[in-house]
């Protein structure tokens, strides 16, 4: 069983705006319904991190994720810009 202590708060601040990341990203390619996504992504979250127990590991792969999708995306735009 985990507990809540002062991280709670600041965990759930985190999952909020990585949420809001995903919900802005699904939102701006025109997904059919960006709010489940953002959802999804913020319920998926929490429960993984009540399911292993772990927060900072789980924080940690959505960051790293988030990043390598901003790499991938700069890499794009440069692609599609020099050709």
């Amino acid at each position: 069983m985990p507990a809540f202590g002062i991280g709670t708060p600041v965990f759930l601040v985190v999952q909020a705006l990585i949420s809001w990341f995903v919900y802005s990203e699904t939102n701006s390619y025109g997904a059919r319904s960006p709010v489940v996504v953002g959802i999804s992504v913020f319920v998926l979250g929490v429960a993984v991190a009540f399911l292993f127990n772990t927060v900072v590991e789980l924080v940690g792969v959505e960051l790293l994720l988030v990043l390598l999708y901003l790499a991938v995306q700069t890499v794009l735009r440069r692609r599609a810009s020099s050709v």
